[in-house]
């Protein structure tokens, strides 16, 4: 038993020695860290052998706003959607061939299966327009957002040459993202992005008009 013990820990070992532990900075350009930002890796020699989520991803309706604002996903995730509020809101997404449309009543969810397209997703609530929120649907695993320091967290399986990516809807550059590529081979590093724009305002998530019920819902 010992022995089995023994060899568990040293494939624990081995495999927290290869890994790669990526901090990823992203600030303005008076170096001002910013916040909420999505940055997500992708190797350069190809994506085929990345490990998969099955992690479904849960995304709130509350306060009649969708929470998180953006989120990021690995594609052929699921995704649930929780309202949490005590009405009915009416989800829809305007996005390529990850569309989805769906009433979801007070203390329900839904699962949607099947967003196997890369893409930028934006949603909004039939009911209350208002309403925004976005997906990033990515091919890999490795993502993350940043925290109030501008910083974010990747852990890689293998070292080598990788596009790093930053993405915000409200980045005012094409496709919203800007990239770069760097050779990942230390097993501490840090990389700054620097944006050379501003991020847009955030849309305001709150009506001019309120109101708990339509006779159609």
């Amino acid at each position: 038993m010992k022995n089995i013990l023994f060899s568990l820990s040293t494939l624990i070992m081995i495999a927290n020695a290869h890994a790669l532990d990526i901090a990823i900075k992203v600030v303005d350009k008076n170096n001002t860290p910013i916040n909420d930002i999505v940055v997500y890796l992708t190797p350069k020699s190809g994506t085929s052998d990345l490990p998969t989520n099955n992690q479904p991803l849960v995304i709130d309706q509350q306060d009649k706003k969708f929470a998180p604002y953006i989120t990021i996903m690995q594609k052929g995730q699921g995704i649930v959607f929780s309202n949490k509020d005590d009405i009915t809101h009416h989800i829809y997404s305007v996005s390529g061939k990850n569309r989805f449309e769906f009433k979801l009543k007070a203390g329900s969810s839904k699962q949607i299966e099947n967003i196997s397209t890369t893409e930028e997703v934006a949603m909004g609530c039939n009911i209350h327009d208002w309403m925004s929120g976005f997906i990033l649907v990515v091919d890999t695993p490795y993502f993350a957002k940043t925290n109030t320091n501008g910083l974010s967290s990747i852990s890689l399986k293998n070292s080598g040459e990788y596009e790093i990516s930053v993405w915000h809807p409200q980045l005012d550059t094409p496709s919203h993202k800007i990239t770069e590529t760097h050779s990942l081979n230390n097993e501490k590093q840090t990389i700054t992005l620097t944006l050379a724009k501003p991020l847009l305002p955030i849309p305001k998530q709150v009506g001019q008009q309120e109101f708990d019920f339509l006779e159609e819902y």
